[in-house]
């Protein structure tokens, strides 16, 4: 049995007999994987950072599990918005600066 694997990156595609899984999976975290990281890598460095909330955390002497437990969230998503991966919503942003006894402007970038 012949079967087809599309590899769209290189514009080419690969005709072997269908050997096993273990084929397949080396294949996929060898070709698409690398291309995936070095795209999301890009992406992450063209990023503005648009808060200062880590900094702000560490003049306070206060941690991002901390804050997260204060607001209802996980760790994780503190940790998003300390990296500046992902941001906090007005309302949260203002509930934040209430918790660290800031002025909002202090939790944003010029």
């Amino acid at each position: 049995m012949m079967v087809d694997f599309p590899i769209s990156q290189a514009g080419i595609s690969l005709r072997e007999p269908f050997l096993c899984y273990k084929y397949i999976k080396c294949l996929v975290v060898s070709i698409f994987i690398p291309n995936f990281n070095l795209k999301f890598n890009i992406l992450n460095m063209t990023k503005k950072k648009l808060n200062r909330l880590k900094l702000v955390l560490v003049e306070k002497d206060k941690t991002g599990v901390w804050l997260a437990e204060q607001l209802g969230v996980t760790a994780v998503t503190v940790s998003k918005w300390c990296s500046n991966i992902t941001q906090p919503t007005l309302p949260t942003l203002d509930r934040i600066a209430e918790l660290l006894e800031c002025d909002k402007k202090d939790l944003i970038t010029d």
